[in-house]
């Protein structure tokens, strides 16, 4: 099957899925959407400053211990699944980023503190997201001008654009990129499946086994060659997402530039990017300390 088809089913699938959710939880969200700066705000106000994008991958296990020796030299972008794995590793990333409009990613931010950390949610995140997040919240609108509904909703009300790829951490790397973070560094970025599980063992999934996903979703398997030269089994929507980034790092430019490296050390991310082990990454390039907190008030204030 092609990568087009490939995008084709999961596009079609998402639309059907999450059609009249997005209507709903809009309309609920509204009035807060309405008082928010939205992402725009942090357009371009961590120049050259080390982003790294943190991903819920198996691979996330072998660096984790490593993490907390970047939090002050570089912004710590954490997807919704990774956010328990940090803070049980002691520590708080700068921003937590979701992008899924369904109630069950409440588990994710469940018996953990929120406070002093910024989650960057959809404009069509559900409304218990908000009820339950406790720190500040920043909004953007997902960026699919060939999805009516969400181009619809865009035009309501502004707060700033990311664009998703098949996985959260599409819109982290748009955000970080966006911020003007540079290096970007990835890490627990494994869209495939090498391990037993699918997911570091710290997160909050309901089924975190790599046998019972590929049985159930056998319609949406698809295989992939790893950094390794080793073929894996993965899915649809994170096969789309690895063309998304590859499209994403050929096609995005800053005057600037960006260098974009691989600290994951498994998956299947290899094009255009730079592999690197986490810790010579980590001594290579943040090696500046960072007031990141006075940096997001100012920001945002």
């Amino acid at each position: 099957m092609t990568t087009g088809q490939n995008l084709r089913d999961v596009k079609k699938a998402t639309i059907q899925r999450f059609h009249e959710l997005w209507k709903r939880n809009f309309q609920i969200n509204l009035p807060d959407l309405q008082k928010n700066r939205g992402v725009g705000a942090l357009r371009k106000k961590f120049r050259d400053i080390p982003g790294l994008v943190i991903g819920a991958g198996p691979s996330l296990d072998k660096n984790i211990q490593l993490v907390n020796k970047a939090q002050e030299s570089s912004i710590l972008f954490a997807s919704d699944a990774a956010f328990k794995p940090l803070v049980h590793h002691g520590v708080e990333p700068h921003f937590v980023v979701c992008l899924d409009p369904q109630e069950d990613i409440a588990r994710f931010f469940t018996d953990v503190p929120h406070k002093g950390i910024t989650l960057v949610a959809p404009s069509i995140v559900h409304p218990r997201i908000l009820d339950l997040w406790e720190g500040h919240v920043v909004f953007y609108h997902k960026h699919a001008p060939d999805i009516p509904i969400l181009t619809q909703i865009q035009n309501q009300v502004k707060l700033g654009l990311l664009t998703p790829g098949g996985t959260v951490l599409s819109v982290t790397y748009d955000l970080a990129f966006q911020a003007g973070c540079n290096p970007i560094l990835f890490l627990g970025q494994d869209l495939s499946y090498s391990e037993k599980i699918t997911h570091s063992r710290s997160s909050e999934t309901p089924d975190a086994s790599r046998d019972n996903t590929l049985s159930h979703q056998k319609e949406n398997v698809v295989f992939e060659t790893d950094g390794f030269g080793a073929i894996l089994p993965t899915l649809k929507s994170m096969s789309v997402s690895k063309q998304w980034f590859e499209w994403a790092f050929t096609s995005w430019k800053r005057e600037s530039g960006v260098g974009i490296f691989n600290c994951s050390e498994a998956g299947i991310l290899t094009e255009h990017c730079t592999w690197m082990p986490l810790r010579e990454a980590l001594l290579k390039f943040c090696v500046r300390t960072v007031n990141v907190p006075w940096m997001i008030k100012k920001a945002l204030r």
